[in-house]
């Protein structure tokens, strides 16, 4: 199917609030849903099993020495994820794995945003594959404005998984995911996220997360805050150099050796090419500040290092990730006496948040 949407029970098991997506597919409502209408609606009301599998014993008949199949199994080491409704096959795991079923990602998010009034909140939800990957996202009521820029929507989603790879995960997300290609987006945006394993104690896992998460507000409000103070200040070249010495420290031995750094000069030599163009000047108000700085950091990370394979994986799960969450760190702490740039005097200090 087109977007790698699953389908179940003969349909696509994707929903969608007011906007259909550009695939076309799935139910599309005129309201945000609750938990219980976003699940049904979405295909998802099922659980999954996980059951041992077996191997059919081969036997060789005694006159003619040909192999034939017995009417006995022996068990291998393996595990098979079923899917309750259908038997599908959806994976495979080992003895330690503990399937976290469909319904418990909606009650997450229901705990985390804590909606004791059953609230409206669900944009989205759906399968991939054959069902093996389920999502759903849920819509914060916090939302923030960037100086400058539009008002951003902030969403809560969530992803499992049920072919054995991966864990699954929650975390604080601006894009509306209705498909493989912005689930991908959205797990490699920069924000909270809590990763619960399909190992160990599952329910306390879970648990652990909607504790953590629990101030959802707060964490959108402090990133609103950062994000704005970093609109605010300009970003001189000396800062500009500064800020790339701390996320790409040089080597001291080969500065010492007069041995030239060819690969860090390059990432930098990317970075400032970026920052130049402000991804295209798409928001002309933030051109040359430190938000604009981080910015180009983020989109040389997503979209220049590497292969397109590598550059996927390590923006999602691996050392891009890294970069991004330091580098807001960093410009906030090296841009700190940075001034007020003069487009916007009259804002708030841009001293406010350390």
């Amino acid at each position: 199917m087109p977007a790698n949407i699953a389908e179940i029970n003969g349909k696509a098991a994707v929903v969608l609030a007011r906007e259909p997506a550009w695939h076309g597919l799935g139910t599309v409502v005129d309201h945000l849903m609750k938990a219980e209408e976003a699940f049904k609606a979405a295909q998802l009301d099922w659980t999954v099993e996980k059951r041992q599998l077996f191997n059919r014993v081969v036997a060789v008949a005694a006159a003619e020495g040909e192999p034939q199949l017995a009417d006995t199994y022996d068990p291998v080491d393996a595990f098979g994820i079923f899917r309750s409704v259908d038997g599908a096959l959806l994976g495979t795991c080992g003895k330690m794995y503990k399937p976290i079923q469909n319904s418990q990602g909606f009650e997450l998010i229901d705990a985390l945003l804590e909606l004791a009034d059953g609230g409206a909140y669900y944009e989205t939800a759906g399968a991939l594959g054959s069902g093996e990957i389920v999502w759903a996202l849920a819509r914060i009521p916090e939302q923030f404005r960037i100086l400058g820029g539009e008002e951003h929507k902030l969403f809560l989603m969530f992803m499992t998984r049920h072919d054995g790879n991966g864990s699954a995960r929650c975390k604080l997300v601006d894009t509306r995911v209705v498909c493989q290609n912005t689930l991908s987006v959205a797990i490699g945006e920069r924000g909270g996220e809590i990763r619960i394993a399909h190992f160990g104690k599952v329910e306390e896992k879970i648990a652990a997360a909607k504790t953590l998460m629990a101030a959802t507000g707060e964490t959108v409000k402090a990133l609103e805050a950062k994000l704005n103070v970093l609109a605010l200040r300009e970003v001189t070249r000396d800062l500009f150099f500064a800020t790339m010495n701390d996320l790409f420290p040089p080597d001291e031995d080969k500065l010492a050796a007069g041995i030239e750094e060819k690969a860090r000069l390059a990432k930098i030599a990317d970075i400032a090419e970026l920052f130049t163009d402000n991804d295209g000047n798409a928001n002309p108000a933030i051109k040359g500040s430190a938000l604009n700085l981080l910015n180009a950091v983020t989109q040389y990370t997503d979209h220049v290092i590497g292969t397109d394979k590598s550059r996927a994986r390590s923006a999602m799960f691996g050392n891009g990730d890294l970069l991004k969450s330091a580098a807001l760190d960093i410009i906030l702490d090296v841009t700190k006496g940075a001034a007020i740039r003069q487009a916007i005097v009259g804002y708030p200090s841009a001293t406010s948040v350390n």
